[in-house]
């Protein structure tokens, strides 16, 4: 059976679009937040709003195209901007900790705009095998945890910086303190390696049959990132690392990791997932 896959219906392209402009001004907003002029309550009001649309989204595409939006980059990676959002807006409202959405805009915008461009082929729609969505899946969740643990550390990096201008600072806005920021870095690292590790054991047991499956984006990356998470626990456990070097560490293994997976997708073929 063939389908369009990489036509969508005005209403998708409408609510994609709504998306990326929500998370696009949550990003403005964000700037400011950051910036200490504005408080962050409508900033996650924001950041729900486009999790709503992309929740939309992806249940209106799923059903029109029958199955999971785990075939195709592009249904990955907005699956993976979707659950990035929602760890981003739960962790700030659950913690209190606003500036982590507004950290998390601009990278959400970024996936979704990546998102638009990519361009699904037409054809039929692979065997959706169980092994296959569980690689997928436990790789999404190491990326959001993978998000929260960046997100935290700029909110590291940031807060080292205002108490260096105005040690009062902390206690007049009310910031979390260095160790409660590194300690929810570190319990967001814990979480999110454990989904990557397992998801390339569900690659290699369910996707090594096919031909070239280690070259696929989310193998790359979930490699990528498990390498990352492998160096920080070192350095944390055996070098004694803590604080801003760690906060860094998690930043940049971040940015690689995103970067990695934009530049694997654009260079290799526009097929769907090996791991979906």
């Amino acid at each position: 059976m063939l389908y369009a896959s990489g036509i969508l219906t005005g209403f998708e392209s409408g609510l994609l679009y709504t998306t990326l402009l929500v998370f696009g001004g949550a990003s403005v907003v964000g700037v400011r937040v950051v910036a200490g002029r504005r408080r962050g309550r409508g900033l996650r009001v924001l950041l729900a709003l486009g999790v709503a649309a992309l929740t939309l989204f992806l249940v209106a595409s799923s059903v029109r195209e029958g199955h999971l939006p785990l075939v195709h980059r592009r249904e990955v990676l907005l699956l993976a901007a979707w659950s990035m959002g929602v760890g981003a807006w739960a962790v700030s409202r659950r913690l209190d900790l606003p500036v982590l959405a507004a950290v998390a805009a601009p990278t959400l915008t970024l996936l979704v705009f990546f998102g638009l461009l990519l361009v699904p082929p037409e054809g039929g729609a692979p065997d959706l095998g169980a092994g296959k969505v569980l690689h997928v899946v436990l790789a999404v969740l190491g990326f959001a945890g993978f998000t929260v643990s960046a997100g935290v550390g700029v909110l590291y990096l940031r807060q080292i910086r205002v108490l260096k201008r105005d040690p009062l600072a902390a206690v007049a806005g009310r910031m979390p303190s260095l160790e409660r920021l590194d300690g929810l870095n570190f319990a967001a690292a814990l979480f999110g390696f454990p989904c990557l590790a397992l998801s390339m054991v569900a690659g290699w047991l369910f996707l090594a049959t096919s031909a070239g499956w280690f070259l696929d984006p989310t193998v790359l990356t979930s490699f990528g990132g498990l390498l990352v998470y492998t160096l920080l626990f070192t350095a944390r456990g055996f070098l004694g690392w803590h604080g801003r070097r760690i906060a860094w560490l998690s930043v940049a293994g971040f940015v690689v990791a995103v970067v990695g997976y934009v530049v694997a997708t654009f260079c290799t073929s526009p097929s769907t997932i090996h791991g979906a």
